[in-house]
């Protein structure tokens, strides 16, 4: 693998330019020990904070600090670790680290290491078969949603009764469990072992998320469901953009989301409506961490989803926001007022900074990096461009690759100056240069 840390972006507006230069900045100083710590207020390892962040770009950046990072973390007789919080007076543990296997996956992709490919799948089989037994409930599984660990994201009902909110089924939780198979059953495939039974287990749990918590009056998947069944009567950010990029919502479901998604001046919450205020010794401000909140992490997988999906002017204006909200600080923080943008949390979040990365890598550029190598499908709004993305690594490769235009449509590709299908091929090694032509109002 080629290693470059320090990959550059121009497109023409100084903002978006700041923005990128500011979160490459935020990643390495994210690193420490040779591991990858969460932010500023956080300096240890998070399994899923860094699990997010390897996906939306740090296993791009920087590979082998991502490897030793997510080996960290895991371990095949037991599975990956859970991280520990002390809401709901005595929550345990939190029960969305499966996202290892996100991040695992992402790492194997980066770097072609089938060692770690081999390592990570046993530890996610575990995970798997751990949840099995443990949490899952009549096709779904129990637990928090992913990241809303605290007390802040659940209504009063739920204050300090751990029990009550560990009986619930969060669309984002499942959604991980429902990746997590995919990405078993890919991995198996590699490997030469029997993809079926993880495949099968990937749709069930589709099937179940868009048989229990799927909303069609209200176009939308419900939060979670309750011990007893009923639906929460909110929507969640995370899992509405994990829904979209994976493609458990199809068509019809996604642009109902994107018709009904809930909106801020400075983008998507993470929760919404919010829930009142409840408790005495909370600090009386509107909104309350994981209560309507927004986190660009949470922003990075919206804004990506929107642009695999279709949904141009959502992906734009994501891109715009973060853009904005990059501006407020000389850091990426861990979450952003909605209506003021005020900046909040830890400063030089790791998730954060690595959430603007992937609208530019994933969004901007429209890079899928496989197997295969790496894919351009670009989504680029009026008023940029040209662009340009310097030192892009994927394994032994790094490209140059300019886009000059607007819209989605390629009108020409290039690979060193020759034309060329829009995937450039993982078995090229070296520098090489890629050059989009895209068709302007496309």
């Amino acid at each position: 693998m080629s290693g470059v840390q320090h990959p550059g972006f121009e497109c023409g507006r100084t903002d978006h330019e700041a923005a990128y230069a500011k979160a490459v900045r935020d990643v390495a100083a994210g690193i420490s020990g040779g591991r990858f710590v969460a932010g500023a207020s956080w300096p240890d390892v998070w399994v899923r904070d860094a699990a997010y962040a390897v996906d939306l770009a740090c296993g791009l950046l920087h590979p082998a600090v991502s490897l030793a990072t997510l080996r960290g973390v895991g371990a095949p007789d037991t599975g990956w670790a859970q991280d520990r919080c002390a809401h709901f007076g005595g929550w345990p543990r939190l029960t969305d680290s499966v996202v290892g296997a996100v991040g695992a996956w992402a790492c194997y992709v980066a770097t072609g290491d089938r060692d770690f490919l081999r390592w990570s799948h046993d530890v996610t089989r575990a995970s798997l078969a751990r949840a099995e037994r443990e949490i899952a409930d009549s096709g779904l599984f129990r637990g928090c949603a992913s990241f809303m660990e605290s007390d802040s994201a659940y209504p009063p009902r739920f204050a300090f009764r751990a029990r009550l909110v560990g009986a619930t089924k969060a669309l984002s939780t499942n959604l991980l469990y429902h990746r997590a198979y995919v990405l078993a059953a890919r991995a198996a495939a590699v490997l030469g072992d029997d993809p079926e039974p993880f495949a099968a287990r990937a749709d069930a749990v589709k099937q179940a998320i868009n048989d229990r918590l799927w909303q069609p009056d209200l176009g939308r998947y419900a939060y979670y469901e309750d011990a007893d069944g009923r639906l929460s009567d909110r929507g969640e950010g995370l899992g509405t953009a994990l829904a979209l990029l994976w493609h458990v919502a199809d068509d019809e479901q996604a642009a109902a989301i994107v018709r009904t998604a809930a909106t801020t001046p400075h983008g998507l919450p993470c929760l919404w409506p919010r829930y009142p205020l409840w408790a005495q010794w909370l600090p009386r401000d509107e909104y309350r961490y994981h209560n309507g909140m927004v986190w660009p992490f949470v922003q990075g997988y919206w804004g990506w989803a929107a642009a695999v999906r279709g949904f141009t002017d959502v992906f734009a204006a994501e891109l715009d926001h973060l853009t904005a909200l990059a501006g407020r600080a000389e850091t990426f923080h861990e979450y952003y007022r909605p209506g003021d943008g005020r900046p909040g949390g830890s400063a030089r979040q790791l998730w954060s900074a690595a959430g603007y990365l992937a609208l530019v890598h994933n969004g901007l550029f429209g890079a899928t990096f496989d197997d295969d190598g790496v894919t351009f499908r670009p989504v680029v709004p009026a008023g940029l461009g040209p662009l340009r993305l310097t030192g892009l690594a994927h394994r032994d490769l790094t490209l140059d690759v300019t886009i000059t235009g607007a819209g989605t449509r390629i009108a020409s590709f290039a690979v060193d100056g020759e034309p060329h299908e829009n995937t450039v091929p993982a078995t090229l090694t070296g520098e090489h240069r890629v050059e989009i032509t895209l068709e302007t109002g496309s």
